[in-house]
């Protein structure tokens, strides 16, 4: 059985859907699952549009249930992966300010999910926390100082730090999905500073 399907092309790279995404429409109402489509798409579309400005070739774009993910090649350099990374955040911080003012002018549930999904993937994706763009952006800065070991270890530290923030938030505020994230996020920081073989 296909577990994707793709959709279109976006500048020569193919941009599919898993078919675990549309379990979505068992948990939302069905204008929200296309606010999480559209909002999530976006973002990713983000990463492609830079990566192909900054010469690098872009594999694919995916959507999945819980993630979107734009497969760059992996040989950047970080001053380059810098502001890769950061189109998509910056993207989604656009919807969610140009949702606030649609708001004002055209009433309705869509521009209302996308305001409240955007702000949340923002805030999310923003955290300093690896792999998401907050922490990506972090190692990278980490990887271009001078002493890339100890600024490697410092980042993987505030990953930690802020993954374990995550995860109490999560308890308790019986957030079963966030805390899954956090405690995975954490997992990989202490893998990366080596207290997990």
């Amino acid at each position: 059985m296909k577990q994707s399907f793709r959709l279109f092309n976006f500048q020569g790279a193919p941009v599919s859907i898993s078919i675990w995404f549309f379990l979505l429409f068992l948990m939302l109402p069905p204008i929200a699952v296309v606010a999480v489509f559209t909002s999530v798409l976006i973002h990713e579309l983000a990463h492609a549009w830079m990566a192909n400005r900054k010469g690098y070739q872009v594999y694919g774009v995916s959507i999945d249930i819980l993630s979107g993910a734009a497969s760059i090649d992996s040989n950047m350099h970080d001053r380059d992966s810098i502001p890769i990374v950061a189109a998509g955040p910056i993207s989604t911080l656009i919807l969610c300010v140009g949702s606030y003012f649609l708001e004002s002018f055209i009433p309705g549930s869509f521009i209302t999910y996308m305001f409240n999904i955007n702000l949340f993937l923002f805030i999310f994706n923003i955290l300093p926390i690896y792999p998401m763009d907050g922490g990506q952006i972090v190692r990278s800065l980490a990887n271009l100082s001078r002493d890339r070991y100890k600024y490697r270890r410092v980042a993987n530290w505030i990953s930690l730090i802020f993954s374990g923030l995550l995860l109490v938030y999560a308890l308790y505020n019986f957030n079963i999905f966030m805390a899954l994230f956090g405690g995975y996020f954490g997992y990989i920081a202490l893998k990366e500073l080596g207290y997990i073989k």
